[in-house]
């Protein structure tokens, strides 16, 4: 197999004293928190917040998915509210934690899954690996929130785009094409490497091969569902589904809409 790299989009920066004012920057901070900016500020935001039922308040697994489905709908209208923030409900969480749901993502920074459902502290616990990849260490994380803390929810989140499904598609296409693989010097010494990740994403690439559509897209989709077949049949999980205590859901993040896309 041909070594693998992957390239991450960088963005420049570019700053200059001077070029904004402090009045510049509080009248910029002024817009940003108001009701005609992008975020809700004052009554506005504590009228919208007391509309939002807390995840907290939710048993079910259905009902916990329905309402992070609700909230994933307002981030992705521009509405998230961001409820459980407060400073009495982060001390109020000091003694002790009952997570709502339990969710496996990738570690791409542009899908934080408490911002993508519009949650707060204490309702979800995170585990993020490059393509949502699952090993045995990983997966004792992952599974800790349903199997100790008794989470009714697991929920595996892949999403559109993702770097490491990508490199991992093009490295297996390049290894059953090798006369065009050019790679180059350069690019070995300032790329990524990740030839474990692209190892554990074969399975993937194999299973989407047939489906139609885009093939990375299909690989995304097809990563998630084994993800999920794998964390039901872990020894510390396969009990609690079978038992109806653990549901498990499967999801794609569009980065283009912010809506959460479920895959079965």
């Amino acid at each position: 197999m041909s070594t693998l790299h992957f390239r991450g989009d960088r963005r420049k920066l570019i700053t200059g004293a001077g070029t904004i004012g402090i009045g510049a920057i509080t009248v910029l901070a002024l817009d940003a928190c108001s009701a005609d900016g992008n975020g809700i500020g004052g009554e506005d935001a504590a009228a919208q917040t007391a509309d939002v039922p807390s995840l907290k308040d939710f048993d079910s697994a259905a009902d916990i998915w329905d309402a992070m489905l609700e909230g994933n709908q307002r981030w992705a209208d521009g509405l998230a509210v961001h409820p459980d923030t407060d400073v009495e409900l982060r001390e109020s969480l000091v003694e002790g934690q009952k997570p709502r749901a339990a969710v496996f993502t990738c570690v791409d920074s542009r899908v934080a899954p408490e911002l993508v459902f519009d949650t707060g502290v204490g309702d979800l616990m995170v585990t993020r690996t490059a393509g949502e990849v699952v090993d045995p260490l990983v997966a004792e994380s992952v599974s800790y929130g349903p199997a100790a803390l008794e989470v009714p929810l697991l929920v595996v989140l892949g999403h559109q785009k993702c770097g490491a499904v990508t490199a991992a598609h093009d490295a297996f296409v390049a290894e059953e094409a090798p006369e065009e693989d050019d790679d180059d010097d350069e690019a070995e010494e300032h790329d990524y490497a990740l030839p474990e990740t692209v190892e554990a994403l074969r399975p993937a690439y194999e299973a989407a091969k047939e489906e139609s559509g885009d093939p990375v897209d299909a690989m995304i989709k097809a990563n998630v569902l084994l993800t999920m077949q794998a964390l039901k049949e872990h020894p510390n999980l396969a009990e609690h589904v079978a038992d109806g205590e653990l549901t498990v859901v499967g999801g794609v993040y569009s980065l283009e809409t912010g809506l959460v896309t479920e895959v079965s």
